[in-house]
């Protein structure tokens, strides 16, 4: 069948896609695309299945994402290169018309189709993330990032099993936060322009920083992007973290398990509580204000017309505007008690909370 007749026969109702076993349509424009441009460069479709009914009508038992992509760029409703299907050059709309899909038309009992459905969508194994990056660039790079992965000690423990592509994938992932790439098309375009180069020189520049996260920490989880921009800003201080080991691991476990985890910035207050370890600076075990120390902070102050003012910008804001911070930060000693208390906005309170820690505080 072409694409032309496919259109066609879907426009006119001797082929069904909305039946009963189909899913909703869940292709976004970008994958709908994706779909014409595959058309277009002459990339084969997967095959289309089809049920033939007992009014010779063709129901959709797989395809109706792709069917639904070519009947809304035939219909105008979607661009292909910046153009709709009528601004579409003629010679390229003639090879759109004539590319051919492959069909499957099946029949039978009522029972037979839905076994045939049932096996069209639960015996094929979506390829994960990585299997798919390494069909397309599959080469020297890759194949010494898995090496590592897979023999180096501290790596294993860090990134865990290597199950489909899973710690390389994470390790690719950290890589990006090195090299200043990001997301699926930053790490495909990385690894594209890298692919029959040695990973040796990237094995050595990232080793030293999943060392140190072995080193220092006990469990990894959720947080091993912190610990690895940790590991990259601290990575001169290894020997001291290392020599702190127990209390810093103590002190984030008690972190991550308290409700002040949900109230803060996970990635500082781990910082945060690690410094003050590391400097032997004992902390107040209140990290933060309740609702009762505000009614009490807000009672001591003075107020205009009902209005307390920011002490950052000086502005003035009702109380359920404000948020009651330590004057001396709570990580460098600072009490959690109305003596060490004051009002700031949202904004400055935000804003003074992802200002890095002072000069004197961070490795060079």
């Amino acid at each position: 069948m072409k694409i032309r007749d496919l259109y066609e026969k879907v426009n006119s109702g001797h082929i069904i896609s909305d039946i009963e076993l189909q899913r909703e349509i869940i292709y976004k424009t970008d994958k709908q695309i994706l779909v014409i441009d595959s058309i277009v460069n002459g990339i084969p479709l997967p095959a289309f299945y089809f049920w033939k009914n007992n009014d010779d009508i063709l129901e959709v038992l797989d395809g109706k994402q792709r069917i639904e992509a070519i009947k809304n760029f035939y219909q105008n409703l979607i661009q292909y290169d910046g153009k709709l299907y009528m601004e579409t050059d003629h010679v390229l709309q003639q090879k759109i018309d004539e590319t051919e899909i492959k069909d499957i038309i099946c029949t039978g009992t009522e029972q037979q189709k839905r076994e045939i459905f049932r096996r069209i969508n639960t015996l094929g194994v979506p390829l994960s993330e990585y299997e798919v990056l390494n069909g397309l660039f599959s080469g020297e790079y890759l194949r010494g990032l898995s090496t590592y992965c897979e023999q180096d000690k501290n790596a294993k423990k860090i990134l865990g099993k290597p199950a489909r592509g899973a710690a390389k994938l994470t390790l690719l992932r950290l890589l990006g936060n090195r090299r200043n790439y990001s997301g699926r098309d930053g790490i495909c375009q990385y690894v594209d322009v890298h692919q029959n180069d040695s990973f040796q020189q990237d094995q050595k520049d990232i080793k030293k920083y999943i060392d140190f996260i072995a080193y220092v920490f006990d469990a990894y989880g959720g947080q091993l992007p912190i610990y690895f921009k940790l590991a990259l800003k601290y990575i001169k201080d290894v020997t001291i973290w290392k020599g702190h080991k127990k209390a810093i691991n103590d002190r984030v476990a008690h972190y991550l398990k308290s409700d002040d985890v949900k109230l803060t910035n996970k990635s500082k207050e781990i910082e945060d509580i690690i410094n003050a370890v590391v400097k032997g600076i004992s902390v107040d075990p209140k990290r933060l204000f309740n609702s009762d120390d505000k009614k009490l902070l807000s009672d001591k102050l003075t107020n205009k017309d009902g209005k307390f003012r920011c002490e950052l910008c000086e502005q003035y804001f009702f109380v359920d505007e404000l948020q009651v911070d330590h004057i001396k930060p709570w990580s460098k000693g600072g009490r959690t008690e109305l003596s060490n208390a004051q009002f700031l906005c949202r904004p400055c309170n935000n804003k003074k909370n992802n200002i890095d820690i002072d000069d004197d505080d961070v490795s060079e």
